[in-house]
């Protein structure tokens, strides 16, 4: 049984009275309490009245957009939501915080969040406090919102088929984090309704560091503006959200800001290191996964998947890896085994493994595993097929099987606008652009080719996370992986987390999900997500037992 309601909170402009009935003008402050003003009238010529009021007029026309801006209202609706048996009442939040440059307070960029606040006794414990976003970079939190982790899912009716212009449903959303974690679902700047507040101000923000700097920024504004100073802190990104997410770990901690905990879902484990060589073995188990789920292994690994897995996990490790590390001085039976091997794994004609490095790729087996069938393998999730095209250079992810209809932008807009009260004429854009102007070159508004790129970027990305936990030896990790995603090799977190210093590795935890890139698309996944995301709060947001 499930049930939801929403009312509609009178949103409380910054600069106002607190208590019913008062009404302030913004920037002007209280007269003292009890008393009034008093008033005094003054003469003074008209002209210079007509003046002064034309001076100020043009030098409000004349301020710059980012002052203008700064101090947008904050929406607030409250809801009630029923969640398997559990009644939750909450309070939602949607607006757009400004992200100032400090040395002189200019508004740089605006960036949107909802949050999901569980109402709770005054004299409860601050509950903790998650801070969600997507990846891309360029993807807005559509998918974490409201297909994911927050209280209402949007889904298409039963029955209904994808693009059939059937109005999808706002329903209660039984995988939802709420239960656990008060929630803020943050779009960085350029994604969602997040803007900067200048076109040149771009460039800061569409960067690795600059990134993750100003996500760290808007995560301090929002914890003082509502007062979740106390609220232990944690962080959860998908995909390239990974990379954030570890980012804006360092960026906190290094201001001396306790993170308790961080959730990378669908991107290689950020810690560690390994080899070229170790890292291109543990990317087999996810080809034989694709290979099984589409049924092109030979039949004695065909009858049993986990079976499968575990045996290309051991011929990876075992064999594999070290042949990849001596490449170049095999022999041709050794090279022949190989080439044998990684055939039988991922189901590929044996003439499609590369003699000379021993390798195929996760492209190769989604243009080639189901070529005489005329199907293209989804690289975010080998169990969704489209057509082949053969036309297709380069690669187009717009067109990719795994990543069609997953939401409706229609019931976004709508559930934003209508549920949460948040209006605005900007366009909630994801990482493909489509916006006003268009662009001039390919693929010119997309973010991956606005982000600026510089060398040694990536690398610092992935230490990020290890300077977090120098500073905060206590920092907990949580990562997931779907088996069916070829971007992300479940495997390859495994072995990693196992391979870590002692220290480290007690405060890692690795899960394997039976879905794709957004595992939380798989009702079982979803649920699974949901208690290990549960447990692992619970855990890391314990005090520390004292001392005896």
């Amino acid at each position: 049984m499930v049930a939801h309601t929403g009312t509609r909170a009178a949103p409380l402009r910054r600069g106002a009275a607190s208590h019913p009935g008062a009404r302030v003008s913004p920037g002007h402050p209280l007269p003292p309490s009890g008393g009034r003003r008093k008033l005094t009238r003054v003469t003074t010529p008209t002209g210079f009245i007509r003046a002064s009021a034309l001076a100020v007029a043009i030098a409000s026309l004349a301020r710059p957009a980012e002052v203008r801006a700064q101090d947008e209202p904050i929406v607030t609706t409250r809801h009630t939501v029923t969640i398997g048996s559990r009644s939750l009442r909450y309070t939602a939040r949607a607006g757009r915080i400004p992200i100032r440059d400090n040395e002189a307070g200019d508004v740089h960029g605006q960036m949107f969040f909802v949050s999901y606040t569980l109402d709770r006794p005054p004299t409860d414990p601050p509950r903790p406090l998650t801070f969600v976003w997507n990846g891309g970079p360029g993807s807005n939190a559509a998918l974490v919102h409201l297909i994911g982790f927050g209280p209402k899912r949007i889904a298409p009716p039963p029955g209904a088929k994808p693009g059939d212009g059937t109005r999808w449903l706002i329903e209660p959303n039984p995988g939802s984090w709420l239960e656990t974690t008060d929630l803020v679902f943050v779009d960085p700047i350029g994604t969602g309704y997040s803007r900067p507040t200048r076109a040149e101000y771009g460039a800061e923000f569409y960067q690795t560091r600059g990134d993750a700097e100003s996500v760290a920024e808007f995560i301090r504004v929002y914890r003082t503006r509502f007062d979740a100073l106390d609220a232990p802190l944690f962080l959860a990104g998908e995909s390239y959200g990974v990379t954030r997410a570890a980012g804006v770990a360092a960026a906190l901690e290094t201001r001396g800001t306790e993170v308790r905990g961080v959730i990378l879902l669908g991107l290689a484990l950020p810690l560690g290191s390994m080899s070229p060589a170790m890292q291109t073995a543990l990317g087999l188990p996810s080809l034989a996964v694709a290979a099984f789920t589409n049924e092109k292994l030979a039949p004695d690994l065909q009858r049993d998947l986990a079976a499968t897995m575990k045996q290309a996990e051991s011929w990876a490790t075992s064999v594999y890896a070290g042949a990849l590390a001596r490449s170049d001085s095999l022999g041709a039976a050794e090279r022949d085994s190989i080439v044998r091997g990684v055939s039988r794994f991922t189901g590929l004609d044996p003439a499609l493994v590369d003699r000379k490095t021993l390798t195929v790729d996760r492209m190769q087996l989604g243009n080639y595993l189901l070529r005489r069938e005329g199907k293209f393998i989804g690289q975010y999730d080998t169990r969704m097929l489209g057509p082949l095209d053969t036309t297709q250079v380069p690669y187009d992810p717009t067109k990719d099987p795994s990543l069609q209809n997953l939401l409706d932008d229609v019931t976004v807009l709508r559930y934003l606008r209508t549920e949460l009260g948040y209006r605005s004429d900007l366009r909630y854009q994801g990482p493909f652009g489509g916006g006003y102007p268009p662009p001039t070159a390919f693929r010119g508004d997309w973010m991956s080719v606005k982000w600026k790129r510089v060398p040694g970027d990536s690398v610092a990305g992935e230490r990020a996370l290890e300077q977090a936990i120098r500073l905060n030896p206590t920092l907990r990790v949580l990562s997931g992986c779907g088996i069916y995603d070829l971007l992300c090799d479940y495997y390859g977190n495994v072995w990693s987390a196992s391979h870590l210093e002692e220290a480290v590795r007690r405060n890692v935890i690795v899960y394997s999900y039976p879905g794709g890139h957004a595992m939380y698309t798989d009702p079982r996944a979803h649920l699974q997500l949901k208690a290990n995301v549960a447990d692992f709060i619970r855990s890391a947001a314990a005090p520390p037992p004292r001392p005896n």
